[in-house]
């Protein structure tokens, strides 16, 4: 009977342990957070902004200006690419032959000598006005004094002076000065036939543009600033225009100079490849890094007439201003620094 009693007492001891631990595991546990109170947020001074980065091209536009009327094989090229040249300065010779450039819209077609007359006769006068080498005003008419003219000319050449000027001898441009480049058809040893495109005018600035794809074409404000990086510094752009692409869904943005000029200015020459595109880092300015008082925009509540206001930690709501947003928060005005102000929603309490 002992050892039941004593059974019965150790079961039921052990009951009455089960029951309360179940009753301890059945009650919520305690939160380790002893109070709940909003979020808050002290006003402080910071800085937004957002740029995005594409790859800028730069090109020289390139215009036929030119064409050759010589027969024979190129035998030198005296002019640089990109080289400034005047009226009268050899560009290549022909047979060891120079040809001559000259300002004159009509291109030389035929050879020109005594009782020749007409617009290309104009033009070589001009030529010659132009070297000092005739007086008066080109009346399009070869008379003797243009022959004679001609024949000093020839003499500076290093040509035979019989005062004819064959077909070949001069390439007419349609103004001068500029800058010159040439098509891949004239180099040294390359034999030509008369008529091909030979000089190409070099603006007085590239062309700088940005290529969107359909994706980035909607990420770019049209009126954005822009730093195109090149190896010794930034330059400074703005987007002028869009302009559409001839690729399928591809829209172009045309870059300038801050003031409308150019993008480069004096480094034009030196950065940009003349012969191919150069291609620069450029970054896009979406949203101008502005500073000023910071909050988050959740922070931001909107009235009935839909002007955004905050609300202070002592429940005041104070009308304020956005400046710029970016990821999360904006600087505004209306709010000094330093104000706490309350995000709407909660904490689940303080720590302990």
């Amino acid at each position: 009977m002992r050892r039941v009693a004593s059974v019965l007492v150790v079961l039921v001891v052990v009951g009455v342990g089960g029951f309360w631990a179940g009753r301890r595991a059945l009650v919520p546990p305690g939160s380790p957070l002893e109070a709940a109170g909003p979020v808050t947020y002290a006003v402080q001074e910071g800085e937004v902004g957002r740029s995005l980065t594409f790859t800028a091209v730069a090109e020289w536009d390139l215009v036929p200006a030119g064409r050759n009327g010589a027969s024979g094989v190129v035998t030198s090229i005296p002019v640089a690419v990109g080289e400034a040249v005047s009226a009268g300065d050899v560009l290549y010779t022909v047979d060891l032959r120079p040809v001559v450039i000259a300002e004159g819209a009509v291109p030389a077609f035929r050879d020109l000598s005594l009782r020749t007359v007409g617009p290309d006769v104009a033009q070589l006068q001009g030529l010659l006005v132009s070297l000092g080498l005739l007086v008066g005003e080109p009346d399009g008419v070869f008379g003797r004094s243009t022959r004679d003219a001609v024949k000093v000319w020839q003499e500076s050449l290093g040509v035979t002076a019989d005062g004819v000027v064959r077909a070949g001898d001069v390439v007419f441009v349609p103004e001068l000065p500029v800058r010159v480049a040439f098509a891949d058809v004239l180099e040294v040893g390359a034999r030509l036939s008369g008529g091909e495109q030979v000089v190409l005018v070099v603006p007085d600035d590239p062309s700088f543009r940005i290529p969107l794809s359909v994706e980035q074409r909607a990420l770019v404000p049209l009126s954005a600033r822009v730093r195109v990086t090149y190896p010794e510094g930034v330059w400074d752009a703005r987007v002028d225009r869009a302009v559409e692409s001839p690729e399928f869904g591809q829209l172009d943005l045309v870059l300038t100079g801050p003031g409308g000029g150019s993008v480069c200015g004096d480094g034009c020459a030196r950065w940009v490849d003349l012969s191919k595109r150069t291609d620069f880092r450029a970054e896009v300015v979406v949203i101008p890094e502005t500073s000023g008082p910071l909050v988050p925009i959740a922070a931001i509540g909107s009235d009935a007439a839909n002007e955004p206001f905050v609300t202070t930690v002592d429940g005041e709501r104070v009308p304020v201003t956005i400046v710029a947003a970016s990821q999360g928060v904006a600087v505004v005005d209306g709010i000094d620094v330093g104000t706490v102000v309350v995000l709407p929603f909660e904490n689940e309490g303080t720590g302990p």
